[in-house]
């Protein structure tokens, strides 16, 4: 596998992804930020300042099926988290309360994150966000 070409190794991923066996640390950033960098500032100012209006439906409709296909793949390859009992729930909220006044002392002086942010549902939100963008120009031509 290490003189498979780049294409190919693409081709590969898309596929793992499609069947749910992708990492989802690399749909996030592989597939998700340099997506949303190139798109940003490639893409859409191709399709705001383009006059072609067919170029633009071409570009805008290829957006959209890849942004939509990307929140396809995340929900297929995120984690799955065991379910648990009330019981549990019950102890690990106990648990937090014992240990909240430690956390926000940590959170205070910056030695804990503020808040963890689940990144499968940021790259949904930022992929939603894209393909309202591009079905703005859509819809305005």
């Amino acid at each position: 596998m290490n003189n498979i070409d780049f294409f190919e190794k693409i081709k590969y991923s898309f596929t793992q992804a499609n069947k749910g066996k992708e990492d989802v640390y690399l749909l996030v950033n592989k597939w998700g930020i340099y997506s949303y960098i190139i798109f940003f500032f490639v893409v859409d100012n191709i399709v705001k300042f383009n006059q072609i209006k067919f170029i633009d439906l071409l570009i805008s409709s290829f957006a959209i099926v890849y942004f939509s296909w990307h929140i396809y793949a995340l929900i297929k390859c995120k984690p799955v988290t065991p379910k648990i009992s009330d019981e549990e729930k019950k102890k690990i909220r106990k648990e937090k309360i014992k240990n909240m006044p430690k956390s926000f002392l940590k959170k205070l002086f910056l030695q804990e994150s503020i808040g963890k942010w689940n990144s499968v549902k940021v790259s949904i939100a930022a992929d939603l966000y894209f393909i309202t963008l591009f079905l703005s120009y859509i819809f305005e031509k």
